[in-house]
């Protein structure tokens, strides 16, 4: 055998067992990446219910407050009624403070059971405000620290994700050697060389959408079942966010029409009507790439970002399927299938 038949297949052998290896640090990566991307769908969630706790005890605060002030103006008529008839007060006071005239007379009321109920009531108020205050102080301690809890996670991810990049250039470049490895091996076959073993295709759900369907994210990503969970605003996660480094391409899954589209929610965002008759949304995009009309599999629509309601946190797209063009379903049986 010629030294250059040997070399080749010593670098057919060899490849493999290396490839095992960064093989298997590429997907310790992207479990630690998905079940980061938990924690943080989990922490999100947290911050959004804190959120919507605070704006309610605030709204009870508020509401607490003015009718504290009503009842205490309701008093304030009646001791002043009181001084204009000429009433002599229980407790003296000088005549040119009208405002310490209207306190003694409320508590001149109050101790002569006059009004009694009327004072309770007023009293209860105070009671209840200073109660829907100290909870408020509670909770908004609590949302400090769900903050920084949030923004702990924001950074780690972004770090898993930068360590996913790197192995995933490397798988990427590691695959590129074994295409050219082979090729030189068929060029000149030799006993001993093996043809690289295809890659399994991930499980099918019934739920998924199957066929000739694209990964909506073109990079390393990592994501979870975090459809259904509470955001701001008492609303519902009703996609999956699939976590990516900033600039990571985003394309069609399907042929179809795509528009794209603003909001101040969600940013940049895209509308892709599938050959396949459902409808794709995507949002929070760092970029547009001006793609709009008729598009294929594949077509670069934009890049991950965090635009819109999501500045602050992770990069990621958030991806709804629609059905029919109908109301949203659980995209995450699809996105396991298909990255």
């Amino acid at each position: 055998m010629g030294a250059l038949a040997v070399a080749l297949v010593a670098v057919v052998l060899v490849l493999p067992a290396a490839s095992a290896e960064a093989e298997g640090e590429l997907d310790d990566a992207r479990r630690e990446a998905n079940a980061l991307a938990g924690e943080l769908a989990a922490s999100q969630s947290r911050l959004a219910e804190l959120e919507d706790e605070v704006a309610r005890l605030e709204r009870q605060a508020a509401d607490g407050n003015a009718r504290r002030a009503a009842l205490q103006g309701a008093l304030r008529e009646v001791a002043v009624d009181r001084f204009i008839r000429g009433a002599t007060p229980l407790f003296p006071v000088r005549a040119e403070d009208l405002h310490a005239m209207v306190r003694a007379e409320a508590l001149a009321r109050f101790a002569a059971r006059d009004n009694v109920d009327a004072i309770d009531e007023y009293r209860r108020a105070g009671q209840d405000l200073e109660a829907a205050v100290s909870s408020l102080e509670g909770v908004r301690a609590q949302a400090t620290a769900a903050v920084a809890d949030f923004r702990r996670r924001v950074a780690t991810a972004d770090a898993t994700l930068v360590r996913l990049q790197r192995l995933d250039d490397e798988r990427r470049a590691r695959e590129e050697a074994e295409r050219a490895a082979a090729a030189r091996a068929v060029a000149r076959p030799e006993r001993g060389t093996a043809a690289p073993s295809p890659r399994r295709p991930g499980r099918s759900s019934p739920n998924a959408v199957a066929g000739d369907w694209a990964c909506p994210v073109q990079g390393p990503r990592a994501f979870t079942n975090d459809w259904g969970q509470p955001r701001s605003g008492g609303r519902r996660h009703q996609g999956n966010d699939i976590l990516s480094p900033r600039g990571t391409p985003v394309v069609a899954s399907v042929g179809g029409t795509v528009r794209p589209h603003q909001s101040s929610l969600g940013g940049s965002s895209y509308y892709l009507r599938g050959d396949d008759g459902n409808t794709y949304f995507g949002t929070h995009l760092h970029t547009l790439s001006g793609a709009n009309g008729r598009v294929e599999k594949g077509t670069v629509l934009g890049t991950v970002g965090n635009s819109g309601n999501a500045a602050g946190g992770p990069t990621h797209l958030h991806f709804e399927i629609h059905p029919g063009g109908g109301g949203p379903v659980n995209p995450y049986p699809t996105l396991t299938l298909h990255c």
